[in-house]
């Protein structure tokens, strides 16, 4: 930090009525990591009226989410969300985000965590049943949408000790991939009309809700009739405010619950997505893959005591998530006039931190568009806070660890089973709605291991 006058922040060249909304719009995780790049990690663009400052720098990214993170707040994009996830823990800042999340930190302890191991386990070993069928008819699993299919499958059992049968998982897999989406288009929209108004988008929006909303309140009701299980949900009812001894009420625990569908579903299925294309990219990482599995697992399927020892599977998950987050951007709203590195960020900017563009800094990352895991080796040192899939500061991610657990045990036993082939060779491409996703579907063709 310097001081004195401050310095200008470089600012972008763009139209002069819409400034750089074009270039937001068709690539939002690329275009402020470029800008920021060629700036030394800091730079200006706008859309229309609003000012942004593109981050893309390690450093800064902490002085606004750590050391100055008082200044700044979540910013009209996660606003936006409350109109499908409610006021949940994704959508809010302030005080009651605050009170909230220590209600509901309980429910994310080890003891509930450790739920998710037999719900993945269960739900992974329907899959390769399923693979194996396709396997016998010579056909290759489309991943992007097997993995969709299966973190819906262990956020359900997890969270709700439930399975979602064929076409209600359709159907409620479609609704968070449609919310998603249309939360997006209205993040980076030009004009966004009042919610009330009965547009197209609009309705599709408040149709989304309405679905979840019907899939949760079902099972929040069976709860108030009685019907308790030792799942997540189950922790959430019972957890309490460590000073008043609040429970939850009903509008927090659908918010709440929405808010684990919506962010644990599709940010974990990219994940593994991701994970699967890179490893069958590079047999190299994916022999070292299955050496590590047969010798930690013996043929068993995983357990909680073996996740810590599947280090070289955790550092293929880390690598696969430097490489594509599937949150690529943080935005944050100035509160109070900051100086960031000598240079001034004014109240009401709005700081869009590029987790795509720390992550794939030359700066911090040697041959940042390779694929190595071994980075990810504990002995060896990396730049601190360029690594930030799950956020940092008092607004990471309270589901990392449960990402963490399923990708680790999904993985484990895929490995055991198959080695994985690109059914073609032809380079998979980014497409960023609200997480980082395959711009099309990765077809995969299995051949057994044993």
């Amino acid at each position: 930090m310097t001081h004195g006058r401050p310095a200008a922040i470089p600012h972008a060249d763009g139209h002069w009525l819409w400034g750089s909304a074009r270039d937001m719009a068709r690539m939002p995780h690329r275009f402020p990591a470029e800008l920021a790049w060629r700036h030394g990690g800091l730079a200006r663009f706008r859309i229309l009226h609003r000012r942004f400052v593109a981050v893309a720098h390690p450093d800064y990214a902490a002085h606004i989410l750590v050391a100055r993170h008082e200044r700044y707040a979540r910013s009209f994009q996660y606003r936006n969300q409350q109109v499908v996830v409610g006021k949940g823990l994704l959508s809010t800042d302030g005080d009651g985000w605050l009170k909230r999340r220590r209600q509901a930190l309980p429910a994310f302890r080890t003891e509930s965590l450790q739920r998710i191991v037999p719900a993945a386990a269960q739900a992974t070993g329907a899959l390769l049943d399923r693979w194996e069928q396709e396997r016998h008819r010579s056909r290759p699993v489309p991943v992007v949408a097997e993995m969709r299919r299966l973190a819906m499958a262990v956020i359900g059992r997890a969270l709700l000790s439930t399975d979602l049968d064929e076409a209600e998982s359709a159907q409620f897999g479609q609704a968070v991939v449609d919310a998603l989406t249309l939360i997006r288009e209205r993040n980076t929209s030009i004009v966004r009309l009042p919610l009330a108004f009965p547009s197209r988008h609009n309705r599709r929006l408040h149709e989304t809700r309405a679905i979840l909303d019907r899939y949760v309140e079902r099972h929040l009701a069976e709860r108030r009739a009685g019907l308790e299980r030792p799942d997540i949900l189950g922790a959430l009812r019972e957890a309490r405010d460590p000073d008043t001894g609040e429970a939850l009420g009903h509008q927090a625990l659908l918010d709440e619950t929405k808010t684990l569908f919506v962010a644990g579903f599709e940010t974990t299925a990219t994940a593994l997505a991701w994970t699967l294309y890179l490893l069958a990219r590079h047999p190299e990482a994916a022999a070292r893959w299955h050496a590590e599995v047969d010798a930690v697992l013996n043929g068993a399927v995983p357990a909680w005591d073996d996740l810590d020892r599947l280090t070289w599977t955790t550092q293929v998950v880390n690598e696969a998530l430097r490489l594509y987050p599937p949150v690529y951007n943080m935005a944050r709203e100035c509160l109070e006039d900051d100086l960031v590195d000598g240079r001034a960020i004014g109240r009401g900017d709005v700081a869009l931190i590029s987790i795509y563009g720390i992550h794939r800094g030359d700066e911090w990352w040697s041959e940042p568009l390779a694929f190595r895991p071994e980075r990810f080796d504990a002995s060896r040192d990396r730049p601190q806070q360029a690594f930030l899939p799950f956020g940092i500061g008092k607004h990471v991610c309270i589901g990392a660890r449960f990402s963490m657990i399923e990708m680790k045990m999904v993985l484990a036993m895929i490995g055991q089973r198959y080695r994985l082939k690109l059914a073609s060779d032809r380079e998979v491409g980014e497409t960023a709605r609200i997480t980082l996703a395959p711009a099309g579907e990765i077809h995969i063709e299995l051949a057994p291991r044993a």
